[in-house]
């Protein structure tokens, strides 16, 4: 029996509890991700003093969320319920390419983001010139189509690179197939943009130390000093952010890794189905992050929540 059949017969043959359990807990995490991430478009939209060029960025983040927990999410929650993948190849092959090219998008979305603060903060006199509305725009719309520059060859040129993966309850790319596409993703698409992010968070954190030390005891400074605070709180939270981007997408490119190693999957189904757990929690923790951390965030859901609350009665 091969790997993927003891995984198929493993998945299959769940108790009934087991499979409610499964089921009810992504369901869970699908319900939060579309409600906490159209509340941080919301907001974003409604609140003039969130209308900035970084917050552009949040809001393209929070749209990549809401399409992974509203197309490929409700995909796997059904094949938990089921026990199987019960549709055809076309829907296996958009669901692989759409969790594929939205995590993608997250991770480089989250590049632009660390630059744009590295820019604010530490070089706040050619910020304008590299970030406007326009500019934007423009980092968004390649990001995206970075991102299907990685995703859309295996859906075109490789036959069934896009496979179910029974351990982890969803179709996903088999990294395995193609070792050399795979470090090639993992240098350009992960490596590179982690890289970026660490190194630019890095340097901003040591230059608001630094500015404080400068302006702590200067009062024609202050007001300075408070713009300077108030940029590093926004980036705090930014950096939070890519923290528990981290935190779900490490552990998943290790066993991507191990996997591409062993030439197929070797691992228990524990460890495979605490896979497809992070990368859709990846898509739900952002608004939490956003409402511990930013009290402006925090204040303007409280004000829509209860605007819709309101209108209820």
């Amino acid at each position: 029996m091969s790997e993927v059949e003891r995984l198929k017969q493993t998945f299959s043959a769940r108790p009934n509890a087991l499979t409610f359990f499964e089921t009810g807990l992504l369901s869970l995490i699908n319900v939060s991700a579309v409600i906490g991430n159209l509340l941080v478009c919301c907001v974003v939209f409604k609140d003039r003093r969130l209308h900035t060029i970084t917050n552009n960025f949040v809001f393209a983040l929070a749209i990549s969320d809401i399409l992974m927990s509203s197309l490929p999410m409700p995909l796997s929650v059904i094949t938990l319920a089921h026990g199987t993948f019960i549709y055809d190849k076309p829907v296996c092959y958009f669901q692989g390419f759409s969790v594929f090219t939205f995590g993608l998008s997250s991770l480089q979305t989250m590049g632009i983001i660390a630059v744009n603060r590295y820019f604010r903060v530490c070089r706040p006199n050619q910020y304008t010139k590299i970030f406007n509305f326009h500019t934007s725009v423009c980092y968004i719309v390649i990001t995206w189509v970075a991102a299907l520059f990685a995703s859309v060859p295996p859906l075109v040129f490789q036959k069934d690179h896009y496979t179910f993966q029974p351990g982890k309850a969803m179709c996903l790319i088999s990294f395995q197939a193609n070792i050399g596409y795979t470090i090639f993703v993992g240098v350009l698409y992960v490596a590179f943009p982690l890289s970026v992010i660490i190194i630019c968070y890095v340097l901003v954190f040591l230059s608001v130390q630094s500015s404080n030390k400068v302006f702590k005891d200067l009062q024609k400074h202050i007001t300075m000093l408070r713009a300077k605070v108030e940029e590093a709180k926004v980036t705090k939270t930014l950096a939070a952010v890519f923290a528990g981007f981290a935190t779900c997408w490490i552990p998943v490119s290790v066993i991507d890794y191990i996997d591409a190693s062993n030439g197929e999957p070797k691992l228990s189904r524990l460890v495979y189905l605490m896979y497809g757990f992070l990368v859709y929690a990846s898509s739900t923790i952002n608004p939490f992050i956003y409402g511990v951390m930013n009290r402006t965030f925090r204040r303007s859901c409280g004000r829509i929540v209860k605007g819709l609350a309101c209108k209820r009665e």
